[in-house]
């Protein structure tokens, strides 16, 4: 959540930046190596544009990382850290037509909140939920890039105090919005590989006791989710 950057704070959040984008990279990098290693090898395959996807299921299970961005807005000036975590994903698209489609995932996640350089305070357990209207592109060679957007809401189903504090909470429910990106792409039949980013805008209501007093404010966790996995059209 980094409100204050000091030197320390700046050197350590460039090094956070780093590794997120090597991470990132690495997703992008796979989309793109799909689509253009995919994409003759499965030319005989493809179907032209307004294939049979129209009233069809889609279910993939990814590997994803969550990456929060740590911002937040205290009432004392400190500055805190949200943990990554990688997890196991899973969601579920229906087609309306060729191209309009409707998303929904499932999956929970942990992560610890410490203050930056310093000890943990608490861990805290999210199920982030949304729905994501879609559209995908049928671009041949069994590749289907898409994008989406829709409302989002994370729960915040536990809160456990660590170190200092005396209390940890965090808001439970938390609405917000989420942006999409990916690509499938077909390996035979009806089995597609899949790579995923999502980017979370979601403000969580914060409140933490120490003994030096309480700290309130609100944190906008917006984690990026980047996850590379299966998926199978039925």
């Amino acid at each position: 959540m980094n409100l204050t950057r000091g030197q320390g704070t700046v050197s350590k959040w460039w090094e956070r930046f780093r590794q997120k984008r090597l991470c990132l990279g690495a997703v992008l990098s796979a989309c793109a190596a799909l689509a253009a290693g995919s994409g003759a090898a499965l030319a005989q395959d493809a179907k032209p544009s307004g294939d049979d996807w129209a009233h069809s299921f889609l279910v993939r299970g990814r590997i994803a990382g969550i990456f929060p961005e740590d911002s937040a807005s205290y009432n004392v000036p400190v500055s805190t850290h949200v943990s990554d975590q990688f997890i196991p994903e899973l969601d579920l698209s229906y087609f309306f037509t060729n191209n309009i489609a409707a998303e929904t995932i499932c999956c929970i996640t942990k992560h610890e909140v410490s203050l930056s350089g310093g000890p943990a305070l608490g861990d805290a357990w999210l199920i982030p939920l949304s729905v994501m209207a879609q559209y995908h592109f049928h671009v041949g060679g069994g590749v289907k890039p898409y994008i989406g957007a829709g409302p989002a809401l994370v729960l915040v189903t536990a809160n456990s105090r660590k170190g200092p504090a005396t209390s940890f909470n965090l808001e439970t429910y938390n609405p917000g919005f989420v942006l999409q990106a990916g690509v499938d792409v077909k390996l035979k039949d009806n089995w597609y590989l899949n790579a995923d980013i999502k980017k979370f805008f979601v403000d969580i209501d914060a409140q933490v006791t120490t003994a030096a007093g309480a700290v309130t404010g609100k944190a906008s966790i917006d984690p990026i989710v980047a996850g590379i996995g299966i998926g199978y059209r039925f």
